[in-house]
């Protein structure tokens, strides 16, 4: 009974677009939950301290804070390591395969912050929140193609993806650089030595899973206590975690692929639920036409990614950096840069760093970022399935196919890196 249901949690979590769709349960439970009667004890569970203990130290925080920095830690840890692979033998490792959705991503991210940046640039408060549109939610818009089928070349989900892999390395260095607070030497010359330790594990080729989770934990409270955001210690531990033990198994591997069903069916959506609960009640939505801050985000996500996305594409296949993804013609193309705009997780991550603490645009920001998300999502879906038409159907605005596909060659060398 318990391998069958193991099995049945693998399949489901296997399924690519399983996260999207329980994300998007649980964001519309904390919606209703918010908006009900019960709205109280939803407000009352995340406020709720928990923590440690020990003698003279401790470290208790509200639940909603354990969710974004700790519980949230563990899917940016999974982040590091699909980003690992991808560079070092996944698809990523092909240099051919990186220069399209590099720049791609660089528009998706500039152009929002400039749209954002015109609305709010004077305004010195509102402009810690200028990141909020450049992030994409790559488990939502993967969902989506998927519903497309056959419609859509497989060439543009290798594309979307290597686009979000970009995406979450620029997020995560907007965050290290521009979401820190007040820095402790002390806690940094902690993190410092736990990055050392991890470094000699990896050297020596330490294949204990155990020996680096229990460093990473190290890591993590310290980077904590440092005043840069703890979610970066997930990333940082990855980067160190070796390809391969000594057996030559996949190690890295293996832990993300053991780590993707809690990702998909606990972790993801635990912090959809912590944080999508916006107050509708008190509401006056006329404030996501008149806020700046609204504006900035809800035509960023909308029409600056889309249109950074693409317009940075399509110089860069017309000046021949990159050719467009294989089997996939210009308008197709275009619906998938519509489907970046899919802001949701990572953008409301960014928007609580923001803004924590604050209620001034009274969850203005919050409802800008579901309604860009949720725009982008349903335009993108209706153009991909009525307007796109099929590459074979538009061979004048093809080019040459690309080799963006998944890599199949091995890098011996990296094997224990």
């Amino acid at each position: 009974m318990q391998h069958h249901i193991r099995n049945k949690f693998n399949d489901l979590a296997n399924h690519d677009a399983a996260a999207g769709i329980i994300m998007l349960v649980f964001a519309i439970i904390a919606l209703a939950y918010q908006n009900s009667p019960y709205s109280i004890d939803y407000r009352a569970w995340l406020d709720t301290k928990a923590g440690i203990v020990f003698g003279n130290f401790e470290l208790i925080k509200p639940l909603l804070l354990w969710i974004n920095d700790g519980v949230i830690t563990i899917f940016f840890f999974s982040i590091g390591l699909e980003l690992k692979h991808e560079f070092m033998c996944g698809t990523l490792s092909n240099k051919k395969n990186i220069v399209l959705p590099a720049i791609a991503a660089l528009g998706g991210m500039l152009t929002p912050a400039l749209i954002f940046t015109l609305f709010n640039f004077s305004d010195n408060f509102a402009m810690r929140g200028w990141a909020i549109p450049t992030a994409t939610d790559a488990a939502f818009s993967v969902a989506i193609l998927l519903l497309l089928g056959k419609r859509v070349p497989a060439s543009l989900k290798i594309f979307l993806l290597s686009l979000a892999i970009f995406d979450d390395v620029g997020a995560i260095v907007v965050i290290a650089l521009f979401y820190t607070s007040q820095l402790s030497g002390m806690a940094l010359a902690g993190a410092g030595a736990a990055v050392v330790v991890l470094a000699l594990l990896n050297f020596f080729h330490i294949t204990r899973k155990t020996v680096y989770c229990m460093v990473g934990v190290v890591l993590w409270f310290s980077i904590l206590k440092s005043g840069v955001h703890a979610t970066l210690a997930g990333i940082i531990t990855a980067f160190f975690i070796p390809l391969k033990d000594h057996h030559d198994r996949a190690m890295l591997h293996d832990m993300f692929e053991k780590l993707k069903g809690w990702i998909a069916l606990f972790i993801l959506p635990l912090f959809v639920f912590a944080n999508a609960g916006i107050d509708l009640q008190g509401l006056d939505l006329s404030t996501l036409l008149t806020s700046r801050v609204s504006l900035g985000i809800l035509l960023g996500l909308f029409l600056g990614k889309q249109l950074g996305v693409f317009f940075f594409s399509l110089a860069c296949i017309k000046t021949g950096l990159a050719p467009i993804p294989q089997g996939a013609n210009l308008r197709q193309l275009y619906g998938v840069c519509i489907l970046t705009g899919i802001g949701f997780t990572m953008s409301m991550f960014i928007d609580g760093l923001a803004y924590w603490g604050s209620d001034v645009f009274s969850y203005a920001d919050s409802l800008a970022i579901l309604v860009g998300s949720l725009l982008s999502g349903i335009i993108g879906y209706l153009f991909l399935r009525f307007f796109a038409g099929s590459a074979s159907g538009d061979m004048k605005e093809s080019v040459e196919p690309s080799s963006l596909a998944p890599a199949k060659t091995h890098n011996t060398q990296a094997e224990t890196a």
